[in-house]
């Protein structure tokens, strides 16, 4: 896939979030997702946030740099943004996925072919080596796992 490819994914994706947010109603934007143990909507302004951190190591991959952050640190940066978020509406969480949205669409638009093949150490896998590439389809794997999580959520 091209790096156009990778974004317009992404794009389709992050508007399938919107939409859903947009769809909620008050007590469903309360709901509890089982397994993430936390509300709908602190879900969903995770996934806005989360567009930034896969762009910080799309940013990093590109450049060479290893990505270093644990998956412990992820896991408490996590747990501080949900205890942060619990009162987020859903009109901030549309804004922030449109906004880091398209910054980060347009960072995967950026790169060329060199920088999509690059391989980095990710810690959050081990060390393992992960592309550019490889990072660019975490973009659209993130948002589309939580809103299955969110929405199976609201059938329950």
């Amino acid at each position: 896939m091209t790096p156009n490819d990778y974004a317009t994914e992404f794009e389709r994706v992050n508007e399938e979030v919107i939409t859903f947010v947009r769809s909620c109603s008050d007590d469903q934007w309360r709901t509890n997702v089982p397994g993430e143990n936390w509300p709908v909507g602190v879900v969903m302004h995770h996934v806005a946030a989360g567009h930034q951190q896969v762009g910080s190591w799309i940013e990093s991959a590109r450049d060479g740099r290893d990505i270093a952050i644990t998956g412990d640190a992820i896991d408490s940066a996590n747990a501080r943004h949900a205890e942060e978020q619990v009162e987020v509406t859903a009109s901030e969480t549309v804004e922030l996925l449109g906004s880091n949205g398209a910054a980060l669409a347009a960072l995967i638009r950026s790169l060329d072919e060199d920088e999509m093949q690059r391989k980095v150490r990710f810690a959050p896998a081990g060390g393992a080596l992960r592309s550019t590439e490889q990072l660019c389809g975490a973009a659209s794997g993130h948002p589309r796992s939580h809103l299955a999580h969110a929405k199976e959520a609201l059938t329950l």
